[in-house]
């Protein structure tokens, strides 16, 4: 099985309305060994005004990736993305919204995390350096 680790790039799938233990519960009782579960929560940064997305954008184009007028954050560093929306006075100008972030390396564990945890959409992204 690892040799399908090593040539196989796994999906990050985010997920809103989950919780860490939430998705450890389903894992375990699933019995699911392809996914990994990160223990700290991303966030969906969703933004009313475009001169304030632009100049997130500016600032952390580098660790977030950015879907219209929503930022995916990573839980790298959550600190500094509450900082910089608290000292720019953007908390009325934008929607939080914390995401499970799932890595999954087989198709046939994702289908079974979501059909038991009952998802049906779900943010997926290409595996990245950034965690």
């Amino acid at each position: 099985m690892e040799v399908f680790r090593e040539n196989f790039t796994p999906k990050i799938t985010l997920y809103d309305g989950c919780t860490y233990e939430q998705a450890l519960a389903v894992i375990w009782s699933r019995k699911l060994s392809e996914c990994e579960v990160a223990p700290n929560p991303g966030a969906s940064i969703r933004f009313h005004d475009d001169a304030a997305l632009l100049a997130f954008n500016f600032q952390f184009y580098e660790t977030t990736v950015f879907l219209d007028e929503t930022a995916l954050v990573s839980p790298a560093e959550p600190r500094a993305f509450e900082a910089y929306i608290s000292e720019n006075n953007l908390e009325s100008s934008v929607t939080r919204t914390d995401l499970l972030a799932m890595r999954f390396y087989d198709t046939d564990d994702q289908r079974a995390f979501e059909a038991e945890a009952g998802f049906g959409t779900a943010i997926h992204i290409a595996c990245t350096d950034h965690e």
